[in-house]
């Protein structure tokens, strides 16, 4: 009895090439978006990641395990940016108040420096209460500088340093930006400016974060 022979087909060499040629296409014309689509993710993870730093060292200040809080913003010549946050027991304030010899007391821009008596710093203790993160995709609105904000628990010893000033806000950006390009009354000078995020803050520790729409030309709250 004969053997029905099997019909077997398979790609040859020509439709092989067709077929890889149209999934280069597809992949092509899909990979701006997937790009877009990553970058904005980036710039927002950090952004709420730096949010929720601010929010947890000031949660600690209410809590009473710190009597004076500091978050650092660092961006560095590297293209990275730092955000440390630092704690003070109230025993060390308590020291340096009773000290009328210190400066600390009349001086905000000392009060708030780099440098100071911290018990506890994210970059240098093992400690759940302070933290310190580092980005290698993403800017802030100063190069090669620092920012510094403290708070209290009553509001009393609030102050900024370095780049940071009273007005309460710095800006995060795509990482492929110097530094991110925003007017003087925090607006970018680009309308059209996509993942421009500010952060903002209030004496009392009161943390926001907003990003800005450029089809509404407006800060959105997230």
């Amino acid at each position: 009895m004969q053997v029905q022979e099997k019909n077997i087909k398979g790609f040859n060499l020509i439709e092989l090439l067709v077929v890889i040629a149209i999934i280069s296409v597809i992949s092509a014309a899909a990979y701006p978006n997937f790009s877009s689509w990553k970058k904005a993710r980036e710039v927002r993870g950090a952004a709420v990641k730096i949010k929720s730093l601010f929010t947890n060292i000031n949660s600690q200040v209410q809590r009473g395990l710190y009597g004076f809080v500091q978050v650092e913003v660092t961006a560095t010549t590297d293209g990275e940016v730092v955000v440390i946050s630092k704690g003070m027991k109230l025993s060390n304030i308590v020291k340096k108040i009773n000290d009328s010899t210190d400066d600390w007391n009349t001086d905000q821009t000392l009060r708030c420096a780099l440098v100071q008596d911290w018990d506890d710093e994210g970059n240098k203790s093992n400690k759940l209460e302070v933290n310190s993160l580092k980005f290698d995709d993403i800017a802030v609105n100063f190069e090669a500088e620092s920012g510094t904000v403290c708070f209290s628990k009553d509001g009393s010893w609030y102050s900024t340093a370095e780049e940071f000033d009273s007005s309460g806000a710095f800006y995060i950006c795509e990482g492929k930006e110097i530094k991110c390009d925003v007017k003087e009354d925090g607006d970018p000078n680009d309308l059209n400016q996509d993942n421009l995020f500010a952060l903002n803050w209030s004496r009392f520790g009161n943390i926001t974060l907003e990003k800005w729409s450029k089809s509404k030309s407006e800060w959105i709250l997230q």
